[in-house]
């Protein structure tokens, strides 16, 4: 089996992420795929974004720096007619975004894309692209019926893909779970958060093998009945005794977000079935 790669947010260390542009510069690179992140704005738009508010230092308005407020702009406060105002393609220098990207090309003009914007470039493409999409919740604070909501909206647009083509990620599982309910044959990608960056190894793997326990029991009590769901996980947590373990389980094997040929080159080695890079270019030299 050979390890896909896939474009994080659209590769985000090359291009302004969760863009269209991102995205078609991926594919165009050779990405197996593409790995983007889905707000809801308030008249329920998904819409491709990773943060809930718009970062101060990567979005501008008629040429202007929205303002490092106290109280950030948050997408589920403005309609999707109000976000078309705003870019995203270009970052303020010696910002955040600008230190962990130095090198990311900066674009006017690129707004924040729909989701079903994105699925209709996917459609365009000789070869379907595999689709990672995240829904976004804040954890515990987003309620349940927010988590079903954002959910069934996300399902309709989903329908119609083959499930080889999606999978869908998220930290909340709830939001998982309800999918499952509404389509039992799309693959859910249970996202994880790192464990071995706090635990010895020991430990650390002892943890994630009972999450993946409860993955795949969380799977079965929501009626899923696809055979590609897979566990989603920061790449340090992925050795050879979780890895082996995730497999035994029938999971597949996903990393995020992998950024340097040795951790890229480790975990080809394992055989992951998805890594998701911010540098594509790098995967596929380490890939060949």
């Amino acid at each position: 089996m050979k390890t896909r790669i896939i474009a994080h947010r659209g590769g985000a260390s090359m291009w302004p992420e969760n863009t269209l542009m991102a995205f078609d510069q991926a594919l165009r690179l050779g990405c197996d795929g593409l790995e983007l992140d889905l707000q809801l704005t308030n008249d329920d738009e998904l819409v491709v974004h990773h943060d809930a508010n718009l970062r101060s230092d990567s979005t501008c308005r008629n040429g202007e720096w929205i303002p490092e407020a106290s109280s950030p702009l948050q997408l589920e406060d403005m309609t999707y007619r109000e976000l078309t105002d705003f870019e995203v393609g270009i970052c303020r220098e010696n910002s955040d975004i600008h230190q962990k990207h130095p090198y990311r090309a900066n674009f006017q003009g690129l707004g924040i894309p729909k989701f079903s914007e994105v699925l209709e470039m996917n459609a365009t493409y000789e070869k379907t692209p595999f689709l990672m999409a995240e829904i976004k919740t804040e954890g515990a604070s987003t309620s349940k019926s927010s988590c079903q909501h954002r959910t069934d909206i996300y399902a309709r647009q989903i329908a119609d893909i083959e499930p080889e083509n999606i999978v869908t990620l998220c930290f909340d599982w709830r939001c998982l779970s309800h999918l499952a309910s509404l389509l039992p044959d799309t693959p859910l990608g249970f996202t994880t958060q790192p464990v071995s960056r706090e635990e010895s190894s020991g430990k650390a793997n002892s943890l994630i093998k009972h999450q993946i326990e409860q993955m795949n029991e969380l799977a079965a009590k929501s009626g899923a009945k696809s055979p590609l769901n897979a566990w989603n996980a920061w790449h340090g947590d992925i050795n050879a005794e979780t890895a082996g373990f995730a497999h035994d389980q029938g999971l597949a094997l996903y990393a995020w977000t992998v950024n340097t040929a040795d951790d890229m080159q480790r975990l080809f080695d394992l055989g992951i079935h998805s890594l998701m890079t911010d540098r594509p270019d790098i995967a596929f030299k380490t890939r060949c």
